[in-house]
C-alpha cells in the first residue's frame, strides 16, 4: 500500500511511527486485524475497543451503561490502554478490533500507507483541557522559555505537538526548539517532579490532578491560535474490519452520537464516571475541563474536521506533503433519521 500523500509522505521520528512502518512491511499494507468479529451468546457482535483513560472516552462508557450499543446489536468490550499512545499496532495486528487514537497520530499512520479507517471522532478541544505544565518552582513563564528543553507528550505525533510547533512558528522559533519525549500521561506527574523533563503536555484528568496536587501551572494552552476547536481523537479500525462490518460501524456511530448528546447535556454524570475508569478521585473529577463531544458522525461533519488537522500537519512540519485523507472515513450503512 503506497503512502497516502499527494506526493511523498515524510518519515516521522519516534517509536510509534517506526512500529507502524514495521507493521506496514509485515502486513503488506493490508491493514491486518480480524476480518470478522465474534458473536456473543445473544447473537450480538462483539467489538473489543482499546482506549486511553482520558476525558475523551467517557461517551464510550455511557453508551455501554445506557444500553445504546446493545440497542444496535453490539457488545462493546472496553480495554484500557495505559501505554504511550501507540494503538495503531494493536488494531493492525488484530490484538483489538477498534482503538482510540489522537487525530494527528491516526493521520500520520494513515499517510504512511497503514490500512486503517476512521469510525468516529470523539470530541473537540476546549480551553484548559490540554496544557503545557511546568513545576511550581520552574522559572518558565511562557512557552518560549522552554526552548532547548524536554517536554513530555503522549506520542511524537499528537495535537499537542502540532499546537506547540504552530506556536513556536508564530514566535519566530524553529520547530525543533523544544524536544518532545513520549511518556504515558499517568506518568507525567512523576517525570515532571523528578526533573526528567522541563514540562509536560497533559490532558484531563491528569492535567487537573497535577495542578491540584503538585502545584503545576500552565505556560501554554493548546486551545489557541489556528488549532482552536480541533478534533482531539477518535476510534479507528483496520480496513478489513471496516469492509466486513459496515452495519456494525453504522450502529457504533449511532450509539456514540446518542452518548455524546447525553454527555453534553449531563456534565455532572461525565464527572461522576471519571473515577471509575481513570483512577482519579472525585475531587479532581469535579474540576476537570470537559471537551465538547461530537454529536454527529456523518461524513459532512467529520471529513472537514479531519482535513483541517491534515492541513495543519503540513503547515507546521508534521507532514512534508499534503495528506490525502479522502479515503480515511469508514463506510457504514446509511444513518437512521
Amino acid at each position: 500500500m503506497p503512502p497516502r500523500t499527494l506526493r511523498t509522505a515524510p518519515l516521522v521520528s519516534g517509536a510509534a511511527a517506526a512500529s507502524a512502518l514495521a507493521l506496514l512491511a509485515a502486513c503488506g499494507g493490508a491493514g491486518g486485524g480480524p476480518a470478522k468479529a465474534a458473536k456473543d451468546a445473544a447473537g450480538r457482535t462483539v467489538i473489543r475497543v482499546s482506549y486511553p483513560t482520558n476525558v475523551s472516552n467517557v461517551p464510550l462508557h455511557i453508551a455501554r451503561e445506557r444500553g445504546y450499543f446493545k440497542r444496535e446489536g453490539l457488545t462493546v468490550k472496553p480495554e484500557a490502554d495505559l501505554g504511550s499512545g501507540s494503538t495503531v499496532e494493536a488494531v493492525v495486528g488484530g490484538q483489538t478490533d477498534m482503538a482510540w487514537a489522537n487525530t494527528v497520530g491516526q493521520l500520520t499512520a494513515y499517510s504512511k500507507g497503514i490500512d486503517i479507517k476512521l469510525v468516529a471522532i470523539t470530541d473537540l478541544a476546549r480551553r484548559g483541557s490540554l496544557q503545557v505544565l511546568v513545576g511550581k518552582d520552574s522559572p518558565a513563564r511562557k512557552l518560549a522559555d522552554l526552548e532547548g528543553r524536554k517536554v513530555a507528550v503522549l506520542a511524537p505525533t499528537t495535537i499537542c505537538v502540532l499546537a506547540i510547533r504552530s506556536a513556536l512558528k508564530a514566535r519566530g522559533l524553529p520547530a525543533d526548539a523544544i524536544t518532545f519525549t513520549p511518556v504515558s500521561p499517568p506518568e507525567h506527574a512523576n517525570v515532571l517532579s523528578s526533573g526528567e523533563v522541563a514540562a509536560t503536555c497533559t490532558s484531563d484528568p491528569f492535567r487537573t490532578q497535577m495542578v491540584r496536587k503538585l502545584g503545576a501551572r500552565s505556560v501554554f494552552d493548546t486551545e489557541s491560535g489556528p488549532l482552536k476547536g480541533s478534533p482531539v481523537g477518535g476510534y479507528l479500525v483496520a480496513s478489513g474490519f471496516a469492509e466486513a462490518h459496515p452495519k456494525e460501524i453504522a450502529g457504533f456511530r449511532r450509539a456514540m452520537e446518542r452518548a455524546a448528546r447525553y454527555a453534553n447535556d449531563h456534565p455532572d454524570e461525565v464527572r461522576a464516571l471519571l473515577p471509575g475508569f481513570t483512577g482519579t478521585d472525585a475531587e479532581v473529577a469535579a474540576a476537570v475541563v470537559i471537551n465538547r463531544y461530537l454529536e454527529r458522525q456523518d461524513p459532512a461533519t467529520v471529513r472537514p474536521l479531519v482535513a483541517r488537522v491534515a492541513s495543519a500537519m503540513r503547515a507546521y512540519g508534521l507532514a512534508d506533503e499534503a495528506i490525502d485523507a479522502s479515503g480515511y472515513y469508514a463506510r457504514g450503512e446509511a444513518a437512521r433519521p
